[in-house]
């Protein structure tokens, strides 16, 4: 179990809330009181961190938001223990949906804002979970944006797979967590170097057939529409660039 002991008001409320969101148990503790035998690792401030005498203690650092904090706690807590078998599930496109397994047990489940944004988040967590075998699993679809996702998981994972989600994504898996669910629990075809990122006339094509419905008035070029395929530019952006010429 995570004890959480500060006398920063501000840092405890968030460290709580982002504990009660995830439904992590968790112990409020004080100075002046003993440490329970079940707390495994203590959250404080960094201020507070040599006030506290106990083996595992973990802060938030630089840069770092309360659900990282958190997930390195979890993982700092069971180093004793024989190492977990992670499984990361991504649905790829526009807001991946990413789903982790730990032993089996769903451990997060969220729709990143972008795919840079999924994997910056993929990186920090790898960084948490280091020393616990772990297997990334990508959704086949949206080629290019897997494809890229695939690139750069290769540089930062040890295992990587794609998943056919033709055969496991379930009839209600209508958005992208329950897909990355299905994903992750899904055994895949292993990936061992970089992909493609050249984009096919039939993807342009569709591209520039979806500026003429964003924008209702222009259809972008092959090369906008290749920048956006490639994610060097959004939509928006090249429908702009298109009216500016």
């Amino acid at each position: 179990m995570i004890g959480v002991l500060t006398s920063d008001f501000v840092l405890y409320h968030d460290i709580i809330h982002a504990l009660q969101r995830r439904e992590v148990p968790f112990a409020s503790l004080t100075f002046d009181s003993p440490i329970p035998a079940n707390v495994g690792i203590i959250i404080t401030s960094e201020k507070e961190k040599d006030k506290i005498n106990f083996e595992r203690v973990v802060y938030p650092e630089r840069g770092e938001n309360m659900d990282e904090l958190i997930d390195r706690a979890l993982f700092s807590s069971g180093k004793s223990n024989p190492p977990s078998k992670i499984l990361i599930g991504i649905d790829p496109g526009s807001t991946p949906g990413i789903a982790i397994f730990s032993d089996g047990i769903l451990f997060r489940r969220f729709t990143a804002e972008s795919p840079q944004d999924a994997m910056d988040f993929i990186k920090s967590f790898m960084r948490n979970c280091e020393g616990h075998d772990t297997i990334i699993r990508i959704g086949h679809g949206a080629r290019l944006v897997r494809n890229r996702m695939v690139n750069m998981l290769l540089d930062i994972a040890p295992h990587v797979e794609i998943v056919d989600e033709t055969s496991t994504t379930l009839p209600t898996a209508h958005n992208d967590m329950l897909a990355a669910s299905s994903i992750a629990l899904t055994p895949g075809r292993r990936v061992s170097s970089k992909l493609s990122l050249e984009p096919k006339e039939g993807e342009i094509k569709d591209v520039q057939r979806k500026s003429r419905i964003a924008s209702t008035d222009v259809t972008i070029s092959k090369e906008l529409a290749k920048k956006v395929l490639m994610g060097e530019i959004d939509m928006k952006k090249a429908i702009e660039k298109q009216r500016g010429k």
